[in-house]
């Protein structure tokens, strides 16, 4: 099985991506797995796509933490976002940025390639010169540098799904396919590996129930407490808050909803400034 997690920015087409490529690798027989990762959803912010191929039936439906190959379609995400976290040593990097751009990273372990998709786009009519629509031609490239399905079910799978100007977007994958240039001498493609099986579910109905239904939030023994003078906003906070206990004000700040909270401390853990402290239930702060 390969795994493969896709960075862009909105409107890039990363979720798209991920979706032609599952829809190529069933046409060639394969068992496909393909789901996006929203945060902030408006243009322009990041956004992480995930894709599984393999030649058996697949167990898992997590998030891609140890992917096989890293498709990044804006290079800048590389010096902002943790795009290459948990890659596979001897993974491939795959970037749409020109060989030689300066800021260009890899773990050293891996094999670094790159495809000029910003330039294809442009030429070929797809996007803005401000937001080029580049996922057809990183698919191309994908696809030469992997192997991990064939350029026919590819072709087909963007003239049954793409839902405008599929000849340019034929066009761009084709000059993705034949632009893309690999650190190494030769593409080689990565060893299958086995689809891991999937922990069995737990006996009982899921908690699918807001907690503030269920009122889980009297079992709070810690709250967060939320120190805005810190904030950054990067929402880190509400994005993985798995109770919607944290609201965005007007501003973009956080703001808890205290019968939502279970008091788990996923807030405080994953904020970067460290915005967020946990603190006994009763008391005034930390």
């Amino acid at each position: 099985m390969m795994e493969i997690r896709f960075w862009g920015r909105g409107g890039q087409g990363a979720v798209l991506a991920a979706e032609l490529l599952a829809q190529a690798a069933f046409l060639d027989g394969k068992v496909p797995q393909s789901f996006p990762f929203f945060g902030v959803e408006r243009r322009g912010a990041p956004v992480t796509a995930y894709a599984r191929v393999s030649d058996r039936p697949i167990e898992v439906r997590t998030s891609i933490a140890t992917p096989d190959v890293v498709v990044v379609l804006e290079h800048g995400l590389l010096a902002t976002m943790p795009t290459t976290d948990g890659l596979r040593e001897g993974g491939t990097v795959l970037v749409n940025a020109r060989a030689d751009d300066p800021g260009l990273v890899a773990p050293p372990s891996a094999r670094l390639a790159t495809v000029d998709a910003d330039r294809i786009a442009l030429e070929l009519g797809l996007g803005t010169a401000a937001t080029p629509i580049v996922n057809t031609a990183v698919l191309g490239a994908l696809v030469r540098v992997t192997g991990v399905v064939s350029p026919i079910a590819l072709d087909r799978a963007i003239e049954r799904v793409v839902p405008a100007r599929p000849s340019e977007n034929l066009a761009a994958c084709h000059a993705g396919y034949a632009g893309v240039l690999v650190r190494t001498t030769e593409v080689p493609v990565p060893t299958p590996r086995p689809s891991p099986r999937a922990p069995p579910l737990p006996e009982g109905p899921l908690a699918t129930i807001p907690s503030d239904v269920l009122r889980t939030a009297s079992w709070r023994t810690r709250r967060p407490e939320i120190r805005l003078e810190r904030c950054t906003r990067c929402n880190f906070c509400w994005k993985f808050c798995p109770d919607t206990a944290i609201a965005l004000d007007a501003l973009g700040f956080p703001q808890l909803i205290a019968e939502h909270c279970k008091g788990c401390g996923i807030c405080a853990a994953v904020c970067p400034p460290k915005t967020i402290a946990m603190v006994a239930e009763g008391s005034e702060g930390p």
